[in-house]
């Protein structure tokens, strides 16, 4: 009497365990929850039979462990991939996945997938994402590539389209600034170079000549004050005409040189610049544009 008791409790309890625990596969599930094992049944009941134990029907079910990241997508692009408000093209973006950028899915995945991501939720084109094992993979890597203490580090999320325009307004800003900085610092060592160099007016003219005080020509007068601030020129006119960066005359800025057909001088600012003429007028100053110019070079 008991064990036929002991086999009606077990079918009843074995048969309520299946009931409240029915088998289900989601789209990016690679196994099937409350799998039977491969022993038979006959053996479980065979095994309640002889044993006075009571036998638990998750004793004999194989559990299933989801993967940490199968519910993630990334994005499989060269450039980026819109998230868009609907799923269509027509619809408004407002986001972007930047290549590998990361993205939670939270709807079917056909067509288009539903996905979070960052401060984003919208919808993206499903044939340029990761999912799955794929998507998984991709996530183990980055995480083991990434050395952070925090898996969450290793990923970077979308943008919504107003953190993208503040950003490039920011990056835009900065930009400005920098470039502001960069042309005051040369202002400021162009100037120092055409003060140094006017130091030296009045002083002799000499073909071939190299020395400040003692006589230059027009590139060893050159040559010889940019060789004071640690800059290497050539020797000659036709050689400095290679040198540094090619600028228009309306861009020249003081300290830049001024090239002509066997000349050269130092632009001062306000239309002049300083040489060494030639033998009867020595080091002095001459309009940038008393003849053609054949290039104007940015050396700082």
């Amino acid at each position: 009497m008991d064990s036929i008791l002991r086999k009606g409790l077990f079918l009843v309890t074995f048969t309520g365990a299946m009931t409240a625990f029915p088998a289900t596969v989601k789209a990016s599930d690679t196994v099937t929850d409350n799998i039977m094992p491969q022993v038979g049944i006959e053996e479980v009941l065979s095994d309640c039979y002889l044993s006075d134990k009571q036998i638990e029907v998750e004793d004999y079910l194989v559990p299933t462990q989801k993967g940490e990241y199968l519910d993630m997508a990334f994005a499989n692009v060269q450039s980026f991939l819109y998230i868009r408000s609907e799923p269509t093209t027509d619809s408004e973006w407002v986001g972007k996945l930047y290549p590998d950028y990361a993205a939670k899915i939270i709807g079917p995945v056909g067509e288009w997938t539903q996905v979070q991501s960052g401060s984003v939720t919208g919808y993206v084109y499903s044939d340029y994402i990761l999912i799955g094992k794929n998507a998984e993979q991709k996530a183990q890597e980055m995480v083991q590539n990434s050395g952070t203490e925090s898996p969450d580090e290793a990923f970077t999320y979308a943008e919504s389209k107003e953190e993208e325009a503040a950003r490039l307004e920011k990056e835009a800003s900065e930009a400005a600034a920098k470039a502001e900085e960069e042309a005051s610092a040369k202002a400021g060592t162009g100037q120092a170079i055409v003060d140094y160099a006017c130091q030296f007016i009045g002083n002799p003219y000499v073909w071939g000549g190299t020395s400040l005080t003692n006589g230059a020509d027009c590139s060893g007068f050159v040559q010889s004050v940019f060789a004071h601030f640690g800059i290497s020129l050539p020797r000659t006119t036709w050689d400095m005409e290679n040198v540094g960066t090619p600028v228009s005359y309306d861009q020249a800025i003081a300290g830049d040189i001024i090239l002509y057909d066997g000349h050269v001088g130092i632009y001062m600012g306000d239309g002049q610049i300083v040489n060494a003429i030639n033998s009867s007028r020595g080091i002095g100053i001459l309009p940038a544009t008393y003849t053609s110019i054949i290039t104007v070079r940015r050396l700082i």
